[in-house]
């Protein structure tokens, strides 16, 4: 498939880049990319931001990281793989080279030892994913802005469901889902990556996930099913995440680095490589939110999405 080939492509260059342990910007030469100061850019596993297949590292904060690395030309840089436990627990001891993430969310107890970018990446909430032919079964359950009310959605005893034993969706939509935990129509499972082949083989009728992340496991698994994310009514906000870097000088002195870049970019041109990892009308929804998020000066994005109009 073409998606297949270019990331491969792609992932191939960040892979050789990686190994010469060093990213150089667009027009720059070895020689002037390496320096004696390392930023180690610490990967967790989490697909499809980071999708590690033979050694080849891609994903879109793979590429996001790609594209920062490559606009960092005074750092010598270095991909290490590590769960994220660990990496917050090096960042808040402070010691060793400078170590920096991606993909990270900030709290008030992180800011303790982390010093973060402005955001970075921008991802679509939790949703309710169906198969897009069955798009007319859930038109009862829409309110007027085209989101589905999960409250109306969960009293349908004829749909069916799966949801991850210990997975948290958020609130709102846990909140429901505890409500109906013991009735049939939810199925709860160890784990949730075969639920869009569940979707395929209709021994359920929607379920929840992240729309990039139901897209991967589509392309992967069920390449020819048509999906479709839905919004959740109240549960549309954009979800924003950034790069961390350990809070010492040498990360303050990153992060600054990062944030000019960042201010030198308002439209936000990395978040593509996200977008390549949605559906065709989950990728117009992204592309409002983002319109909406760039001009609203950053305040919260509440994106009033009708999924009929994106086909």
């Amino acid at each position: 498939m073409v998606w297949a080939v270019w990331h491969k492509a792609r992932s191939q260059v960040f892979g050789l880049v990686c190994a010469l342990g060093a990213f150089a910007p667009h027009g720059a030469t070895a020689e002037n990319a390496v320096s004696d100061q390392s930023l180690i850019w610490a990967v967790p596993s989490f697909a499809p931001a980071f999708i590690k297949d033979y050694g080849e590292l891609s994903g879109y904060a793979a590429d996001t990281q790609n594209w920062f690395a490559a606009r960092l030309s005074q750092y010598h840089h270095r991909i290490m793989h590590v769960p994220l436990a660990r990496l917050l627990a090096e960042m808040k001891s402070g010691d060793g080279e400078l170590r920096c993430s991606t993909t990270l969310i900030p709290t008030p107890e992180r800011r303790t030892y982390i010093t973060f970018a402005k955001t970075i990446l921008l991802h679509l909430p939790i949703s309710i994913v169906i198969r897009a032919v069955d798009e007319a079964r859930f038109a009862p359950y829409l309110n007027d802005k085209g989101h589905i009310k999960i409250e109306d959605l969960l009293k349908d005893e004829e749909l069916a469901t799966a949801v991850r034993i210990g997975r948290a969706y958020g609130t709102l939509v846990d909140g429901q889902l505890n409500r109906y935990r013991n009735t049939d129509r939810i199925m709860e499972v160890a784990e949730d990556t075969k639920f869009v082949r569940m979707l395929d083989l209709k021994r359920i009728d929607w379920t929840l996930y992240f729309p990039s992340e139901a897209e991967f496991y589509r392309r992967s698994q069920t390449p020819d099913l048509l999906i479709k994310a839905l919004p959740i009514a109240g549960n549309t906000t954009l979800l924003e995440a950034t790069i961390g870097c350990a809070k010492t000088p040498a990360g303050k002195k990153a992060i600054e680095a990062i944030n000019a870049i960042v201010d030198a970019h308002p439209t936000m041109p990395w978040t593509d490589y996200y977008a390549d990892w949605l559906g065709a009308s989950d990728r117009e929804w992204f592309y409002a939110a983002r319109d909406q998020y760039i001009h609203a000066e950053h305040f919260e994005t509440r994106l009033e999405y009708r999924p009929s109009s994106a086909q």
